[in-house]
């Protein structure tokens, strides 16, 4: 063998070596191996590389991963875990964003607006104790913020040494707000953080009652109260037609009681409507005169009746726990039902815990949180929908530095930057480039080949309403 190509590849690995040392100038152009070889050598990282469809640029890969946690970091020599993970990578000289949805990971590979906007790589965290990703036995005093957060951390550090360039993390609804606690225990990890419709509650949490006696107009408001009672007064009628939709979707309702998820479902339709839809669309909601058929329909087809069953009030057990030591929570909006109501105050976390779980709230965390943001916060933005319930519990930005917070006009759960207006939505992504070191590279950043992804799909599947961001 000639040893031209033995010199060659021991200077390449040099030169990398000597820019993931972080010699390497800030603009120098980062040598790259193959990507899979070195993503084998993190320690307690596997990976699997996944073929990506045509809308995505030929020279994009795309691998779903797991690595290894400590379940309890303060014992990081105790049981571990393995975090589910994927990875959009275009190029170790891009920006890297760090996504989070705050719940399960998807296994089809997305760009979240940020990436777009940036044509960055895509790193995307399941958070711990959803799907896979919990410790076993699962020790629920475990699924904490910080807990959460030191996750992450060690995730950051095992990649940074392969995408040395600018960081932002980003998420949506309880992903926004989980970056936000990320980056208040590790605030440079990260150079920037979007944080879209993301809610800091309270127990019990007063102001979303108050923001939905208010939201829209009062003709919207009593067609959809009407709507609510006029199902409530055929309760027995609605109840069989839940039955028998249950029946023929398998679903089971032990955990709540069959009566019991249809009060919550209903008492969720108001905040659903407002969280997900428009004010143009109201006269979609049937009159209290329509038949049953077309009641249920209505409540199955924008609610959703198996997000009451068993199944899901499962799969999403991390959450109702989060929200009942942590997260806090909005108090159920159903005063104008209260004579209708067989189980009132009930739609709250603590009915959705996981068997045998109990659960103390720290009343602590979420001023904690905000106080980190109104005083030592830094490069944080901020995106809510106007007419979006959750933006009744939207964070103050105080003293924070180089910040911004923005409101979509008549926007709901699905606000981005994309639909604020002009001035809003170009100072908004000026801020994102220069956080990602893109100013001068901003045209090659801007890779027209990224098209924005469809109304509706930029956060994936919708959980349910008041009781989950």
């Amino acid at each position: 063998m000639s040893a031209e190509p033995v010199l060659r590849r021991g200077l390449l690995a040099l030169a990398l070596a000597a820019c993931l040392s972080l010699a390497c100038d800030e603009g120098d152009p980062v040598v790259e191996e193959d990507i899979l070889t070195r993503l084998s050598a993190i320690p307690g990282l596997t990976v699997r590389e996944e073929a990506l469809d045509a809308q995505f640029p030929a020279s994009a890969r795309f691998f779903v991963m797991e690595f290894e946690q400590p379940a309890d970091h303060t014992r990081p020599d105790g049981p571990r875990f393995r975090q589910r993970m994927t990875l959009l990578h275009v190029s170790s000289d891009n920006p890297m964003v760090l996504y989070a949805g705050g719940y399960f990971v998807s296994l089809q590979a997305s760009r979240r607006e940020p990436t777009q906007l940036l044509n960055a790589n895509q790193l995307s965290l399941e958070h711990r104790f959803f799907g896979p990703s919990r410790p076993s036995p699962a020790d629920w005093s475990l699924l904490t913020l910080k807990q959460s957060a030191d996750d992450f951390h060690r995730i950051v550090q095992a990649f940074k040494p392969l995408y040395p360039r600018k960081w932002i993390s980003t998420g949506a609804s309880k992903g926004g707000e989980t970056m936000v606690f990320f980056r208040r225990f590790y605030p440079d990890d990260v150079d920037g953080t979007v944080a879209y419709v993301a809610p800091i509650a309270r127990y019990d949490d007063a102001r979303f009652v108050d923001f939905q006696e208010a939201v829209g107009t009062a003709e919207c408001r009593e067609r959809l109260k009407a709507f609510q009672r006029a199902a409530l007064t055929r309760r027995e009628a609605m109840l069989a037609q839940m039955e028998t939709r249950a029946r023929e979707r398998q679903l089971s309702f032990t955990h709540l009681g069959l009566e019991r998820a249809f009060e919550h479902a209903l008492i969720e339709h108001y905040f659903y409507f407002w969280q997900y839809d428009s004010l143009s669309r109201c006269d979609s909601v049937p009159l209290a005169t329509a038949s049953d058929t077309a009641l249920m329909d209505e409540l199955d087809g924008r609610v959703g009746l198996g997000f009451f069953s068993d199944a899901d009030v499962d799969a999403y057990g991390p959450y109702y726990y989060q929200s009942a030591t942590e997260l806090g929570f909005p108090r159920p909006f159903e005063s104008h039902l209260a004579d209708l109501l067989r189980f009132p105050g009930t739609d709250v976390p603590a009915s959705y815990l996981p068997q045998g779980v109990t659960a103390t709230f720290v009343e602590s965390a979420m001023p904690d949180i905000q106080d980190w943001v109104a005083r030592e916060g830094e490069r944080l933005m901020f995106i809510y929908g106007a007419q979006d319930p959750w933006t009744a519990a939207a964070y103050e930005l105080g003293g924070a530095r180089e910040s911004a917070l923005y409101s979509v006009p008549a926007g709901n759960h699905g606000a981005r930057i994309s639909q604020l207006p002009v001035a809003e939505r170009n100072e908004a992504q000026a801020l994102l480039r220069q956080w990602a070191g893109a100013e001068s590279r901003a045209s090659g950043l801007q890779s027209q080949s990224w098209r924005l992804e469809p109304e509706g799909e930029e956060f994936g599947p919708r959980p349910p309403g008041s009781r989950q961001r």
